[in-house]
């Protein structure tokens, strides 16, 4: 993507300037690394009967601490369409993953909860990657692990305002 000496998204000679270039390698990294993570959930995933958007669901799940979600909510999280979150649901539910019920004060309310073979699933999948990151963090310093983790976590939170604003991220 930015391999001609000067990168046509950035607009910006990566070659100027030390500080534009370590900046310019970031990005580059920072890219690298979600598209490997993607290949590595599109594989995973799909060896077990699984799409990506099917993970995404499953993480928003995880992500609200076992807490049902709505499927209104889960469209909005993973920017689905009413009619596609309903085809998600119904693959989750059929492969055993999540559990859809009636709210007992509102029946016309549906909650979607994780499974507990759900939650297995994805251990099977991601523990055998958290640990290998952990065992190559050895070679880095505290400070550094420190500094990375402050990185990621304002990195992610440029990423989700930029899927918040009027522009084609996160719209459907």
């Amino acid at each position: 993507m930015f391999h001609d000496g000067k990168s046509r998204l950035l607009n910006v000679n990566p070659h100027s300037d030390p500080s534009v270039q370590a900046r310019y390698e970031v990005v580059r990294g920072v890219q690298g690394l979600s598209a490997a993570a993607l290949r590595f959930i599109d594989r995973e995933g799909s060896s077990r009967g699984l799409h990506r958007s099917d993970l995404q669901a499953l993480h928003a799940l995880d992500e609200a601490g076992g807490a049902a979600m709505s499927p209104s909510e889960i469209a909005r999280a993973l920017s689905l369409s009413p009619s596609a979150t309903t085809t998600l649901l119904d693959r989750l539910e059929r492969a055993g993953h999540v559990d859809r019920t009636h709210a007992v004060d509102d029946r016309r309310r549906v909650n979607v909860t994780m499974t507990a073979s759900a939650g297995a699933e994805a251990r099977s999948m991601f523990l055998p990657l958290a640990e290998a990151m952990m065992a190559m963090m050895d070679d880095f310093e505290d400070a550094e692990i420190a500094v990375v983790g402050r990185f990621l976590a304002a990195a992610r939170q440029t990423i989700d305002d930029m899927g918040m604003g009027s522009g084609s991220a996160g719209s459907e």
